[in-house]
């Protein structure tokens, strides 16, 4: 859980909170949020959320694979 650039464990040290309490206070918002969403809307808030958490490793993922072609060009490169 990221927020604002900040880990977990970085948000409950500045707030003097436990991780876990944090982690509650997302579900229980997210929960009320589904409750309140209109039923026409085509995702609850609880799906955003895990869709953006999965985009998010995605993107750490391709990101690393990026650094990594990145190095790999820069080698061969030097062999010319």
């Amino acid at each position: 859980m990221i927020i604002d650039g900040l880990s977990a464990a970085e948000a409950s040290e500045r707030l003097g909170v436990n991780p876990s309490v944090l982690y509650r206070w997302k579900r229980e918002h997210l929960a009320e949020l589904d409750a309140a969403s209109a039923p026409q809307a085509k995702a609850s808030p609880t799906q955003l959320a895990a869709e953006i958490d999965q985009l998010r490793k995605q993107l750490a993922k391709e990101r690393r694979i990026n650094e990594i072609l990145k190095k790999t060009v820069s080698y061969f490169a030097k062999d010319e």
